[in-house]
């Protein structure tokens, strides 16, 4: 059959194939051809199998995560992410944060979905592929986003998110696990002689690990989207946020699953000329440790960086990932040996013209077999068609979380006693109260060198730092209080007040001005000093109030920092304020002693 058309001879592989501006045996470019298609990356050499036009080693996430697109569909694919992030970004700057973070959720599984469909990925077995990607992801995202709040510690919105705990569980145990389970899923396909591509894994291992993501993200943060539609909190954190948690992060995801994924089809599905060409990459033993310390890697660089440090760096290690996969990619579209009969002429589904059937295009150099599966794809209609259909899924799915949020929104506070009325009997102030009217209470003495005391109740508050200047207490882990002594002098208490907001920013991103719930007046002990309340979340979603107040008297300055993840209420206690765990606090700062006039003097000599 080759006979009938005229041949030449391939420089890279040396053998025949059809005249044209691509070998169809291996997919270089033939000589003489230098004037077909000149997008390619680089001239007379082979560009990525699955888009030629692009180099292998170039980090492109669409024709990457999606191979099976013709080139048109890359564009499609590309605007619909762009538009994806877009929206994120606009309903975080409008202050939607939790339908922000659900639309981050779902973004990249719903075009995973639409990739599915367009090209027909599961060749006649929509459900049985479907419920081992798609939904066996969703299903391990969910429970181990509820093995993530079981092993959360309860106090963990009030400490710092780097403790020996926290890097434990969320840095290491948690997407180990994850990894391992989302595995499972596209494993189970290998045993499917439909599925004897490593672009088949890549593919599967890629779907599966971003509906993971998605998943275990929106289960992570039920507390936060049953906060209300626009809680409080600065907006450039969130956009940072779930920029990470939208893109970067199921990027990184699908990659290094898809890579892991890919290289056990390498592995068991390649010919055994083709398995080494990759080698420590391509191999099991070290790309699926690989895949998972990926993963690791990415959840500690989220505890322990800023947003956008973290950010710039999820991304550099997702380009990475997108790399290595292409490689696998690449290597699984040149598979087919060379002694593959060249087959009847067929319309290339990437330039639409017409090519000898084999492993890639004479005229554009495109993997025939990294095009979509059905001759039937792509489907009509064009951009506008797929641009609508994920519109009208987006929106359905937003909207639909968005009602269900605003039905469990908690209620506003109310006060204790209508505004303008005295009320008839004091307000009661809840537990943890005064020490002194406690029963049983075992009452503490913290004294600084500066010569500040004050008492608490042992049986209430649990010590977690204690030096000569500096106590550390937490409550009914819903309550942290610390109180921090130093020489007067080094700076005013505003500035104090500045420093403190900056440190706390560190472990709660988004905090800003509490408008509504600012005391009436701030004090320590018996001297008065300037306060404000704040609110915001930490790195997981979880409201925090914080009230920070500092004063001085005489040559020493303290400052008080209270932290609670009680959210507001209306009280039922009676007391004054929608946080009534505070009042636990004030008990507290009423037993401060400041130093007498001769500690004062002594605390200026030695400043």
């Amino acid at each position: 059959m080759e006979s009938q058309f005229q041949m030449e001879t391939c420089r890279f592989c040396g053998l025949t194939a059809p005249t044209g501006a691509y070998c169809v045996r291996c997919g270089t470019r033939l000589m003489g051809h230098d004037r077909v298609d000149h997008s390619a990356s680089v001239r007379g050499a082979r560009g990525f199998a699955a888009a030629p036009h692009e180099h292998p080693l170039a980090p492109r996430v669409v024709s990457t995560l999606f191979p099976h697109l013709p080139r048109q569909g890359h564009d499609s694919f590309r605007v619909l992410l762009a538009l994806g992030a877009a929206l994120i970004a606009s309903l975080a700057l409008a202050g939607l944060f939790p339908v922000a973070l659900i639309a981050s959720a779902v973004l990249v599984p719903l075009l995973v979905v639409l990739y599915f469909r367009e090209v027909d990925v599961y060749e006649g077995e929509p459900l049985g592929v479907l419920v081992l990607t798609v939904a066996w992801g969703a299903v391990t995202g969910v429970g181990m986003g509820l093995l993530a709040e079981v092993v959360r510690s309860a106090d963990a919105t009030l400490v710092s998110p780097t403790t020996g705990h926290a890097v434990l569980w969320r840095g290491v145990l948690i997407p180990l696990i994850g990894f391992g389970l989302v595995l499972l899923g596209p494993l189970a396909l290998l045993r499917y002689k439909a599925f004897d591509d490593v672009l088949d894994g890549v593919t599967f291992g890629g779907a599966c690990a971003v509906s993971f993501a998605g998943a275990e993200l929106l289960t992570h943060s039920s507390t936060f989207l049953a906060s209300g539609l626009e809680p409080a909190g600065l907006v450039t954190p969130w956009v940072l946020r779930l920029l990470t948690l939208g893109l970067a992060v199921p990027v990184l995801a699908a990659a290094a699953v898809g890579a892991a994924s890919g290289a056990v089809w390498l592995r068991y599905r390649a010919p055994r000329r083709d398995r080494g060409r990759l080698g420590l990459l391509g191999n099991p033993l070290v790309a699926l440790p690989l895949g998972a310390l990926l993963l690791i890697g990415s959840a500690l660089l989220q505890l322990y960086l800023s947003r956008w440090a973290a950010l710039a760096a999820v991304v550099v290690v997702a380009g990475a990932a997108v790399v290595w996969l292409r490689q696998l990619i690449h290597l699984g579209l040149l598979e087919e040996a060379a002694e593959v009969e060249i087959g009847p002429e067929v319309t290339c589904a990437n330039c639409g013209r017409l090519t000898r059937r084999h492993s890639f295009c004479a005229h554009c150099g495109v993997s025939l077999r990294a095009l979509p599966k059905s001759p039937r794809h792509p489907r009509g209609g064009g951009r506008g068609r797929l641009l609508a259909r994920f519109g009208v899924a987006l929106a359905a799915l937003i909207g639909v979380a968005a009602a269900v949020m605003a039905g469990v929104q908690p209620g506003a506070a109310r006060p204790p006693c209508p505004a303008g009325v005295a009320c008839a009997d004091p307000p009661r102030a809840p537990v943890p109260g005064p020490p002194s009217l406690r029963p049983l209470s075992r009452i503490q003495v913290w004294r600084s060198s500066l010569g500040v005391r004050l008492s608490f109740d042992a049986g209430v508050w649990r010590v977690v730092g204690s030096t000569d200047r500096r106590l550390a207490l937490i409550a009914a882990d819903q309550l942290a209080l610390t109180i921090e002594a130093q020489p007067a002098g080094g700076a005013t208490d505003q500035q104090l007040l500045v420093d403190e907001l900056v440190s706390l920013r560190d472990r709660y991103p988004d905090l800003e001005l509490d408008r509504l719930h600012q005391p009436a007046a701030t004090a320590i002990g018996s001297v008065p000093g300037g306060g404000e309340a704040l609110v915001g979340h930490d790195l997981d979603g979880r409201p925090v109030e914080a009230l920070i107040e500092a004063a001085t008297r005489g040559a020493v300055t303290v400052l008080v920092t209270a932290l609670t993840s009680q959210q507001a209420h209306t009280s039922a206690n009676g007391a004054a304020t929608p946080f009534d765990i505070l009042v636990g606090a004030d008990a507290v700062l009423e037993t401060f002693r400041w130093p007498g006039q001769a500690a004062l003097s002594r605390v200026r000599r030695r400043a």
